[in-house]
């Protein structure tokens, strides 16, 4: 009976203890599963947030180098951020353009992708641009060193004499090959050479927009609004908030210096006038008649927009531009004697009105 006993109770807790074994061993395998489910929840997490950085570090790229650098896949390298890295692709078709981005942390992967748009004012793409007639002409040894893209929605007529010389080339940026383009014909005359494509019958381009009363809300706050015409002689401008602006026409005589932005209703430079970067709001403007040289405009940094005509009149004159000009009509140039540079920059001062928010690029859709 006692042994019976024994025997009996030996296999009570030899079963228990198997029992106790796999609910150990069970509870263990969930445990792990749980643990590895986290830790894949959180590669994967990280892996989204990550693809979502490689979004906004595409979008980056785009607004700095403008929207033709889609077509460069170098300018969207495979990145390493922090326990991961990210990858963008660009695919395009039927014009719609998409931005994908894929997050990966540890061998999780996640697939953020946004369709996008471009807002900008196609006319920011060239060096020079007119919604008329655009003339250039390098005379008596003049040369125009060019470095951007060219465009008349009129006709385009490049023309040296007596030695003079233009050469169009790439800006460096991939807005620019050194083509010119115009709606009309181009008519080319002596020595000038381009880098790119010479396209008539080409589509016109769109032209900025401004807030102007952002301008002038800034200059009447910093003091730098002028009601009238105004001759500024041998001055040096530094408008606190980055802007002057004047109701009616701003001459400038001697040698004079703004750090910033102007904005006028009519601008004649009848000495010289250097422009200096200082901000976001490195703008020359008049909104609504000519900007005339008689003498020499140098900018570091600016985009020149004329409302009506972009002139320069006399032998010597000197116009040293870094930047984007544009003429709502004519643009009318005399290079001789001198010897000037062209450099396209793409930029977007504040006050410029484009896209939503002034973000050049929209997104259309997400996915994420």
């Amino acid at each position: 009976m006692i042994k019976n006993s024994k025997g009996t109770i030996f296999t009570i807790v030899l079963v228990m203890s198997l029992l106790m074994i796999l609910i150990a061993v069970s509870a263990s395998n969930m445990l792990m599963q749980d643990v590895h489910m986290v830790k894949h929840l959180k590669r994967a997490t990280q892996a989204q947030y990550i693809a979502e950085a490689g979004i906004s570090a595409a979008l980056a790229t785009l607004v700095q180098l403008g929207f033709t650098a889609k077509d460069t896949p170098g300018n969207f390298p495979q990145t390493d951020l922090g326990e991961g890295t990210y990858d963008v692709t660009v695919t395009q078709s039927g014009g719609r353009v998409l931005l994908s981005s894929v997050g990966t942390v540890s061998g999780t992967s996640r697939t953020v992708a946004v369709e996008v748009k471009d807002d900008t004012p196609t006319s920011l793409y060239y060096m020079m641009s007119s919604g008329s007639d655009l003339t250039l002409r390098a005379l008596l040894f003049g040369w125009a060193d060019i470095n951007g893209n060219m465009h008349a929605n009129g006709k385009m007529r490049l023309q040296t004499l007596f030695l003079g010389w233009i050469d169009i080339n790439t800006c460096g940026s991939t807005c620019c090959d050194g083509s010119i383009s115009a709606c009309d014909t181009i008519t080319t005359t002596g020595n000038v050479n381009y880098a790119g494509s010479k396209i008539e019958g080409a589509a016109a381009v769109t032209f900025p927009n401004f807030d102007y009363t952002f301008y002038k809300d800034l200059a009447i706050a910093s003091g730098d609004y002028h009601g009238g015409d105004v001759t500024f002689t041998d001055e040096t401008l530094s408008p606190a908030n980055g802007i002057v602006y004047v109701e009616g026409m701003a001459r400038f005589r001697g040698v004079c210096h703004i750090n910033g932005g102007i904005v006028a209703d009519r601008i004649w430079v009848m000495g010289e006038l250097h422009q200096h970067k200082s901000g976001n709001r490195n703008v020359m403007i008049s909104r609504t008649m000519d900007i005339r040289i008689f003498h020499r405009l140098e900018t570091e940094e600016a985009l020149i927009y004329s409302g009506r005509d972009f002139r320069v009149f006399n032998v010597g004159s000197a116009v040293n531009v870094t930047g984007i000009l544009i003429a709502a009509r004519y643009l009318r140039m005399w290079d001789a004697l001198t010897y000037i540079t062209y450099n396209h920059k793409l930029i977007y001062p504040d006050g410029l009105i484009i896209g939503s928010g002034g973000v050049p690029i929209e997104s259309v859709s997400w996915n994420r």
